[in-house]
């Protein structure tokens, strides 16, 4: 049976069914997530190995290459990267997009194994981390001290952090500085020359006096006895009188050092609005809710502190909640608008306030029957989800329109209410489904996508191909039956008529019909016109920008500094402090202010990536909320800028701090140029020259390179022959040299069920020159004493800083910001820059980061249109049953993208992946009035009317619903495209597109289709209409 006639001769069963889907869908709505974006999985795993004392180039060869070809065998890998640095080697493996993570974390874990063997012995097991949306910190927080801080750290350690981590949905609390207990062991080097004692031989000693041993058991009459050995050291004394040597006389560890419980040295600061403190950066678990996590963080924080002493405080420095929230709230408010708009547009065309009310019941059910896809599918309220749904606003209205307006013209003529409904409805449903499906399956081919386009837009597609579907059975089946007990019939004309013509539409009718006589009288001088104006249109593409995505005002800004190389990490927090006082004096709209500087250790370290050294750091800056304030992140960059860039020395990096773009695009630069090939000294005067030829490019910004070859190295070059003959070799002689010099910590210190570090080195005063270097004591195997000087030369030289590497071969990357022009056009200027300079020999060059994505992304929306609008000329085709009458209805396409990039132009709107997904919209919905038109002139035709004159007919017949249905499009839409609130970056330019194109498409459909029609009507009319049509 037919839905229309089921609805009206069934209106209870009706009226329970969509009764129940609201009441499901209701519920579901509020079980439904909210989230800034949808949750996906990036298909990229990390290999980190700590390996200490060893220099970039060493951890390049020694551990970076043997990973980086284990793990090039496992299946599906996309790219291996890799950063060779001081101690640290991190390898990037990126996958296909849609493998299962944890199977490939396995083939990965089961070559690290295999490649365990070929790793220095030294070096630390590699550890393996994946990357996902939860590492965007859920919140920062700092916690400060005034008598508690020399306990500050294990208080943070056990009170705070294990505290946030026994919190539903929080995966780790990592913590950023504070002082870091350890026992200090400091040899002093004369001592151990004159004992004949080697640093190593103390480390050994240490490490068999600290340890437990099990000796099994003893049983004896009824009861059994178990047998160990306590040795652990109970109390830092203990370490002091443990035996190094008694021949010729004992020898203890307290007559060559100075054993002492302290702080390690310290190689990183953190300051929060210029107090000394921690920070603690929470992170949660894959799938948890960001906003559901932040409060439950925020609710256990009154019961943490309480748990502190007094003088101990803990505050949330950075909510990324709240960003979220105030986006969801913004992007919900304007759906709510949008369909209060849409309303007084129906109203304002039906003048009939039961009519518009029976329209408008499609918007709430069509909607509530999303939020139950939504829940059923996992979905969460999201920038994606929520922006879906103020697209589809103005849409779902559409199909209730054309039937209602049908419908009506049957109760015109006084038909019964209940013909009039299944009449009305049954003719058009056929036009109604082909409208829907033209839009629906234009989106197809996005679910279908991967990548990037997937993550951001598949959702979309998804969520507005079911609202859409909703709207259509709820067309199809509510509004016939809505009407038929609603609406009553009318003699025609009569004032009681159940739709009254106000009569400003009765003029603008009477001026259409007018201008399209005209038009048509004048088609071929009308065609010209067309083709002028397409042919005109080609000169936009080099007033819009290309970008690839909007950036986010979050309210953050990062500003990275770095100063000469080898500059000391005290002397780096002198230069962070002047970046902080131009900040508090140029920012009234600073809330937090956070400085850090100097290099970070542990997993912090690792991630931090190449610039992660004592002579870096970096100022972060948090805003008050967007509508609080009048200028935006980039207008408060460009203020500081020229002060900050005054600071002599000093190399500065703005980032707006965007942290979901910098994740699924160049890890926060808008421009990377990587430059491949194996010589470094080579590639860094190629990379100077390219840096500075690309200052002159405009927009292009805070140009760094990620490699330094000016970090200074002591080499101790050992003489082999010297060294062989009083029995050392290079391995002995490193070792010894990293024992003093850089400490070795593997002894542990236990305390309180705390373990700490017991650092084993030369004192301060005999390693802080580098003459110390030289008179490093070397014990031989006969006992006899050497210097270091004797075996070993040391050289002034300069290394790099780091090394990294693309599918196992060396680059150099040239990263920069962008301002005030599209990333596309950046990219073509700069290409001519890069071109202009040759190229050394066995070097290449390519585009990374944002513009690598930016491309890969346009490809992939370009093959998915181009299979759309294939789709939609089959769905034209079928409803037509012709081959030529969909090319007629495409002929607004093209002006639908000339309307799109004319407002993207008037607004400062860049054309990105977020205003191409517009253009395919547009190319669904553009068609369905055309679809409306041409169905109607075509019945015309078929009722034997000459055809100018049935061209005059159905555009004025259907310039109502074609007018109605646009403008609920579009006011629906307006609110999300004039929004200027948090999140309305990336939305704006997806409304304004749709906007303007729709405008331009539905003049050119109700002006100029029918011409196209009347020049092609010989190949669209049957032929035994040919001589009627041109005898009129």
């Amino acid at each position: 049976m037919n839905l229309s006639v089921f609805g009206v001769k069934w209106p209870v069963t009706t009226s329970m069914i969509f009764l129940a889907a609201i009441l499901l869908g209701a519920f579901a709505w509020t079980q439904l997530g909210v989230d800034l974006m949808p949750d996906f999985e990036i298909p990229v795993v990390s290999i980190i190995t700590t390996y200490s004392g060893c220099g970039p180039q060493e951890m390049e060869t020694s551990v970076t290459e043997p990973i980086e070809e284990s793990v090039s065998t496992v299946e599906n890998v996309d790219e291996i990267t890799s950063t060779s640095l001081e101690g640290i080697s991190m390898v990037t493996v990126k996958f296909d997009w849609g493998v299962d993570l944890a199977d490939v974390t396995n083939d990965i874990r089961d070559k690290l194994d295999l490649v365990a063997r070929r790793l220095p012995d030294n070096a630390d097991k590699p550890y393996i981390f994946k990357f996902n949306t939860s590492m965007i910190p859920v919140c920062m927080m700092s916690v400060s001290a005034e008598e508690s801080w020399d306990k500050l750290d294990k208080i943070t350690d056990r009170k705070i952090i294990d505290a946030l981590k026994r919190i539903n949905g929080v995966a780790t609390a990592i913590q950023i500085g504070g002082d870091k207990r350890g026992v200090l062991v400091d040899l002093d080097r004369e001592r151990l020359q004159a004992t004949g004692i080697t640093g190593n031989q103390i480390v050994n000693a240490l490490y068999r006096q600290n340890i437990d041993n099990p000796g099994g058991t003893i049983k004896q009459g009824q009861f059994e006895y178990l047998c160990r050995t306590p040795g652990k050291f109970t109390h830092v004394d203990d370490l002091k009188s443990v035996v190094l040597a008694t021949k010729p006389g004992v020898v203890r560890l307290g007559d060559v050092a100075e054993v002492r419980d302290g702080y390690l040295e310290k190689s990183t600061e953190f300051f929060i609005n210029g107090k000394r403190g921690i920070g603690i950066m929470v992170q949660k678990q894959s799938g948890a809710n960001t906003v559901t996590v932040a409060d439950r963080v925020k609710k256990a924080l009154p019961a943490i502190q309480a748990d502190l002493p007094p003088d101990v405080k803990v505050e949330i420095i950075m909510d990324t909640s709240d960003f979220i929230k105030s986006t969801i709230k913004n992007l919900t408010n304007a759906v709510l608008l949008g369909g209060i708009a849409v309303f007084f547009v129906i109203f304002f065309f039906l003048r009939d306030i039961r009519g518009s009310l029976v329209v408008c019941t499609t918007i709430p059910t069509s909607l509530i029957l999303t939020f139950l896809f939504m829940y059923i599918a996992g979905y969460t309220l999201n920038q994606i989800s929520l922006s879906s749904l103020a697209i589809a606003i103005g849409m779902v209205v559409d199909n209730a329109i054309v039937i209602l307006d049908n419908i009506k013209r049957y109760l015109e003529r006084g038909v019964s209410s209940r013909e009039s409904a299944i009449s009305g409805a049954v003719e058009m449903g056929t036009s109604v489904m082909a409208s829907t499906m033209t839009t629906i399956v234009i989106f197809l081919p996005i679910i279908f996508t991967t990548g990037i386009t997937n993550i951001m837009f598949g959702q979309l597609a998804m969520i507005i191909t079911m609202a859409l579907s909703a709207s259509l059975i709820s067309a199809l089946m509510l509004t016939p039956m809505l009407c038929s007990r609603l609406l009553k019939p009318a003699a025609v004309g009569s004032s009681g008529a159940i739709i009254a013509k106000p009569g400003f539409l009765d003029r603008v009718e009477g001026v259409y019909e007018k201008l399209l006589k005209r038009i048509i009288a004048n088609r071929w001088k009308a065609v010209g016109g067309l083709i002028v104006i397409f042919v005109l249109s080609f000169g936009l593409m080099k007033l819009v920008g290309i970008d690839y995505m909007p950036v986010q005002d979050q309210g953050r800004i990062t500003i990275k500094y770095e100063l000469p190389v080898g500059t000391r990490f005290e002397v780096t927090g002198d230069f962070g402090r002047k970046i902080e006082a131009i900040v508090k004096e140029r920012v009234p709209e600073l809330k937090t202010l956070v400085l850090r500087y100097g290099k970070a250790t542990g997993q912090g370290g690792a991630m931090s990536g190449s610039r992660n050294f004592s002579y870096t750091g970096q100022v972060s800056i948090a805003l008050v909320p967007k509508d609080q304030r009048q200028r935006g992140v980039k207008e408060i960059i460009e203020d500081i800028r020229p002060e900050i860039e005054k600071i002599p020395g000093i190399i500065v990096n703005f980032d707006s701090g965007d942290p979901m773009a910098n994740m699924m695009g160049g890890g926060g630069a808008g421009f990377t140029l990587n430059l491949y090939g194996y010589d470094l000294k080579t590639g860094m005067e190629w990379a100077n020259q390219l840096k500075q030829a690309l200052v002159n490019v405009p927009g292009l910004k805070d140009l760094e390179i990620n490699q330094d070859l000016a970090q200074p190295e002591l080499q101790v070059v050992v003489d082999r022959e010297k060294a062989s003959t009083l029995g050392f070799n290079v391995s002995d002689i490193g070792s010894t040299i990293e024992t003093y010099i850089s400490g070795n910590s593997t002894v542990k210190y236990q305390e309180g069920g705390d373990e700490y570090d017991v650092v084993v080195r030369l004192r301060p005063e005999d390693r802080d020159k580098i003459t110390d270097l030289s008179q490093i004591p070397l014990i031989s195997p006969t006992g006899q004493v050497v210097r270091l000087e004797n075996v070993a030369e040391i050289k002034n030289e300069f290394g790099p800083t780091s090394v990294s590497r693309s599918e196992q071969e060396r680059y150099i990357q040239i990263t920069g910001q962008i301002y005030g022009r599209g990333s596309g056009d950046i990219s073509a200027d700069a290409a001519k820059v890069v071109d202009s300079i040759p190229v050394p020999p066995g070097f290449t060059w390519r585009f990374a980061g944002n513009e690598e994505q930016r491309q890969e992304s346009f490809v992939v929306l370009f093959q998915a249109a181009l299979l759309g609008c294939i789709l939609v000329y089959m769905v034209m085709a079928s409803q037509f049953e012709s081959l030529l009458a969909p090319f007629i209805i495409a002929f607004s396409i093209p002006f639908g993208f000339i309307g799109a990039m004319l407002l993207l132009i008037l607004v400062g709107s860049r054309v990105s992946i977020v205003s191409l997904l517009a253009f395919l919209i547009l190319i669904g919905i553009v068609v369905n009035n055309g679809i409306v038109l041409i169905s109607y002139i075509n019945t015309l035709i078929r009722r034997k009317i000459p055809l100018n004159e049935a061209l005059l007919m159905a555009g004025k017949s259907r310039l109502r619903p074609i007018l109605s249905t646009t403008a609920t499009t579009i006011l629906g839409m307006m609110p999300m495209a004039l929004s200027t609130g948090e999140g309305s970056e990336v939305w704006v330019p997806m409304g304004m597109s749709v906007i303007g194109g729709l405008l331009v498409s539905t003049l050119m459909t109700l002006f100029l289709m029918p011409v196209i029609y009347s020049l092609f009507s010989r190949w669209l009319v049957p032929a035994r209409q040919i001589s009627r049509l041109e005898a009129n």
